[in-house]
């Protein structure tokens, strides 16, 4: 019984806590601002954070071993030249050097920088931290996950440089719930966070403008669903 009530403290003391820094360094053109679309994003990894991402790596890779795919190809590291996505599933099993870059550009096209929209744009990211929460630290005290960065807006060439910024992501937790709270996959959730503040600056947009473009978007699907399924039981004329 001491055992059970020790546990029911734990639990209503436990905390989770969502801290997430945008720091804009160079501002973009106005013009550029929610008139453009991500061609390439390029990760480079600093010395700070290179040591904790092998640990993290060595998880995915097992994954993928789980997974029952085939290792991976570092020739098909470059987005751009890959023949096709693979599906959002198995980003879980893929390098972080490679998963990031989808992460990125899918949730900027959720924003609504979408191909063919204004100007084509560079992403390069220097990743500086990268940690996973101490479970023991997090049930006693508190512990994080992170991820923070500089992201370096280019132009198409990657010559010119338009802007820059700096983002933050930190996931604090405390207690047993905080960590059950959490659940897995914390590796992709990092970069979908740290991917949704970038995609914020790029589109000049604030968390309640976000929900309109989330409504919007959610529209247009149930109105392209309903003309297909019209579409299909009209059958040919």
């Amino acid at each position: 019984m001491k055992y059970l009530f020790m546990a029911v403290a734990l639990l209503a003391a436990s905390t989770v806590a969502h801290a997430k820094q945008r720091t804009v360094i160079e501002d973009l053109p106005k013009e550029i601002v929610d008139n453009s679309h991500v061609i390439m994003v390029e990760v480079a990894i600093a010395d700070t954070a290179r040591e904790k991402l092998a640990k993290i790596e060595a998880k995915a890779m097992e994954k993928r071993t789980d997974a029952g795919l085939p290792a991976y190809q570092p020739l098909a590291h470059d987005p751009a030249t890959m023949p096709a996505r693979p599906a959002r599933d198995i980003y879980s099993t893929l390098p972080f050097e490679v998963m990031f870059p989808f992460v990125m550009q899918d949730v900027t096209r959720d924003w609504g920088l979408t191909e063919g929209k204004g100007t084509p744009i560079r992403l390069r990211i220097t990743v500086e931290t990268i940690k996973t929460a101490d479970a023991a630290m997090a049930i006693l005290i508190s512990s994080a996950d992170e991820l923070a960065g500089k992201v370096d807006v280019l132009d198409a060439t990657g010559e010119q440089s338009i802007g820059s910024f700096y983002v933050h992501v930190v996931n604090a937790h405390g207690g047993l719930a905080g960590l059950m709270m959490r659940g897995g996959g914390i590796r992709e959730k990092l970069a979908q966070e740290f991917a949704l503040e970038s995609a914020r600056i790029l589109t000049g947009s604030t968390k309640k403008d976000w929900k309109k473009r989330v409504k919007a978007r959610e529209k247009a699907q149930e109105q392209a669903t309903t003309i297909a399924v019209a579409t299909t039981a009209s059958g040919p004329q």
